[in-house]
């Protein structure tokens, strides 16, 4: 059986950057970590196992952003919280990285878009 690429596009790597904000400043798990229990919960309450994509690369496998993006498709609740909490941390996200730490981020979730499936 032949499976098919996911076909949600990263504009960013969501998590180098959390992996860097969680470097510089130990605050932020205790924002960010609680929004991803949320998402889990919701996920599994809507049956979404990001898990499921197949990916380009391997680092790739099981990223939030296949669960938020189902989520957005299957959940209102979601979407109201993504759009009045996910931009705010989002922008908070950003504001703590460097612009090149943030282009770096968008460079590596491009490269890993481009990869061919081994």
């Amino acid at each position: 059986m032949l499976r098919q690429v996911s076909p949600i596009v990263c504009k960013n790597c969501a998590a180098r950057l959390a992996k860097w904000c969680y470097r510089k400043h130990w605050w932020f798990r205790l924002i960010r970590e609680p929004l991803l229990l949320g998402m889990r919960l919701l996920a599994k309450w809507h049956r979404i196992d990001a898990r499921t994509h197949v990916v380009r690369n391997p680092e790739c496998h099981g990223c939030i952003r296949f669960m938020k993006a189902e989520l957005e498709e299957k959940s209102p609740l979601f979407c109201f919280l993504n759009k009045h909490i996910g931009k705010r941390v989002n922008k908070l996200r950003d504001s703590m990285l460097a612009p090149e730490e943030l282009a770096e981020a968008k460079r590596y979730a491009r490269e890993a878009m481009e990869q061919k499936l081994k």
